[in-house]
């Protein structure tokens, strides 16, 4: 954090706690060559956009939705130089679709200073139709692109930022395993 011309925090829900740790640490100088874009949207209720806005930053975006806020990352770190520093907390879902925009820019993921907060809620691919559900919270769901009942798996993919879902009933036909909660 000592270093860098420039440094942008995207955050979203949950993962205003550890921006505004982060923003507290920060010296005024470093602050005011700061840009964050936060993210209302949360799936544990908690909102920190009052605590952010205590810091005097360069630039504040606030967005309704997690798509919008990485959008707008995505148009941000178009026109970044180098010296510019990124940092990311939130959801699973948000950081992976947010260093998926970075890593299109050449950003490694060492690079990236990141911290997961809040639910454990999960973005799942579909490996039969491609199909990317957000938010699913148990073991089994039927995918909206396809209509297959999917299992989800526990491995993470950083290359399709999402969890993969595979047909739950491939052994036998309509016998599907029980649907527990996910860890969120």
């Amino acid at each position: 954090m000592d270093s860098g011309r420039c440094h942008v925090a995207a955050a979203q829900g949950s993962g205003g706690g550890p921006l505004v740790r982060l923003l507290g640490e920060m010296s005024p100088d470093q602050l005011s060559a700061t840009t964050v874009f936060y993210s209302v949207e949360s799936f544990t209720g908690q909102n920190y956009l009052a605590d952010i806005q205590n810091f005097t930053v360069h630039d504040l975006y606030v967005f309704h939705s997690n798509a919008d806020a990485v959008g707008r990352l995505d148009a941000f770190l178009a026109t970044a130089q180098m010296g510019t520093r990124l940092y990311i907390a939130g959801s699973e879902s948000f950081i992976g679709t947010s260093m998926q925009v970075a890593t299109s820019y050449g950003v490694n993921r060492d690079e990236v200073l990141r911290e997961h907060a809040g639910s454990f809620v999960r973005r799942v691919w579909c490996a039969h139709c491609s199909h990317y559900s957000e938010n699913v919270t148990h073991r089994v769901f039927q995918c909206p692109g396809c209509d297959r009942h999917l299992i989800v798996r526990d491995h993470y993919s950083g290359r399709l930022a999402a969890f993969q879902g595979v047909k739950a009933d491939g052994e036998v036909p309509g016998e599907l395993p029980d649907n527990e909660e996910l860890d969120t």
